[in-house]
């Protein structure tokens, strides 16, 4: 119980950089591509979509997938999911420069101090000294005011994100329903035993070790490196874990007659692994009082309000964003939010032919391109 409350109470911090992350992945993009934005473009590239006037191309699109793909993985990924990939990418695309526009509109303005702050409290944590951090950014072709400078743009979204999602309140009331409607999901601790317990690839060295228990020998010193073979080791606990009353009639099931102190015997939980194990504690069933959980359910609660917030927020952004895809092959059938036009071979005349089209009323454009505008879509929760 203990161990979820944490994570749900550490999980909106990281939710609340998912969109500043986003923000500031152009950043990496431009340092990393070598200097290709406003340089010669390869004879293959081309732009796959305008977001807010600007031109989205291919070769950018492709890093922006390949970061994706890195943060969450792509063991997993089909071939029919790229066309999400790539519609995530342009999302992120899409919500950098509206950000970058809102936080122009909203007159969010950093100061140099501040920002030089920022880079030395990043130059701190993440090398062994400043003058490393000053190294790395000269040999990765990075003028240090270039870099502040990012930082700058970074805090700023970070401040527009805050504005649009911090102050929430919670209320006692809202704390209160809580915890009755989840009081025997997450605060009921059902009865069973404290158990230390540790199993290895012999059923010798889970002898050994046991005998070394009857004998009396305290059981951290029993289960020490000193003792066992490391090689042999699968598992073992430091301190004694809890396990209901359900758990022994199942893998702890040869545990159950066991009186409190008792060393078991070997058991075997699966071919090659044996175990033996001790019970150091009678459990009852508990529930926990409202006043020992109300803190963790109003950071609870609030975190949730917070969550809806900032996807308001994150789907404000994309909804404000004039999307136009030019290379709809790339994207899943009726991507959301876009206006879809025809490729043309050059990249720069298909950009201009977009820039200077004519704006139509939502009536003619309904009739004219039915079957490829589509509604704005919610940016991903």
């Amino acid at each position: 119980m203990i161990v979820l409350m944490n994570r749900l109470r550490t999980q909106m911090r990281w939710i609340m950089l998912i969109i500043v992350l986003a923000f500031l992945l152009s950043t990496f993009l431009m340092y990393d591509s070598g200097g290709s934005r406003g340089g010669s473009e390869r004879r293959e590239d081309y732009a796959v979509a305008e977001v807010n006037g600007k031109r989205l191309m291919r070769s950018e699109l492709e890093q922006r997938v390949l970061l994706l793909l890195e943060q969450y993985g792509s063991a997993s990924l089909a071939s029919v999911d790229m066309p999400y990939i790539y519609k995530s990418a342009l999302d992120q695309y899409a919500m950098e420069l509206q950000m970058a526009q809102d936080v122009r509109d909203s007159g969010i303005v950093i100061s140099d101090a501040e920002a030089e702050q920022a880079m030395k409290r990043y130059a701190d944590s993440a090398f062994p000294t400043r003058e490393a951090f000053y190294q790395y950014l000269e040999r990765s072709g990075i003028k240090v005011s270039d870099y502040k400078a990012d930082i700058a743009r970074q805090m700023a979204g970070e401040r527009l994100m805050m504005d649009a999602v911090g102050g929430t309140a919670v209320s006692e009331d809202e704390v209160k329903a809580f915890y009755d409607s989840m009081k025997d999901l997450f605060f009921r601790r059902p009865a069973g035993f404290m158990v230390s317990f540790a199993s290895f690839a012999s059923r010798d060295e889970a002898e050994k070790v046991r005998n070394l228990l009857v004998e009396g020998k305290p059981w951290n010193e029993a289960t020490s490196a000193d003792v066992v073979d490391p090689a042999k080791v699968l598992r073992v606990t430091s301190e004694p874990t809890f396990v209901s009353e359900a758990g022994f009639d199942g893998m702890f099931a040869p545990m159950k007659s066991d009186d409190i102190g008792a060393v078991s015997a070997v058991f075997e939980l699966a071919s090659d692994d044996f175990a033996v194990g001790v019970k150091t504690e009678k459990v009852e069933e508990k529930v926990s009082s409202y006043d020992e959980v109300s803190a963790d359910i109003r950071a609870l609660v609030r975190q949730q309000k917070e969550r809806e917030a900032l996807n308001a927020f994150s789907r404000k952004l994309l909804g404000k964003a004039k999307i136009v895809v030019l290379d709809s092959s790339l994207f899943p059938s009726g991507t959301p939010g876009a206006e879809v036009l025809p490729v043309t071979p050059d990249a720069d005349a298909k950009s201009e032919d977009v820039k200077s089209k004519d704006v139509k009323t939502e009536d003619t454009k309904d009739e004219e391109i039915k079957s490829e505008k589509i509604e704005s879509a919610d940016a991903a929760d």
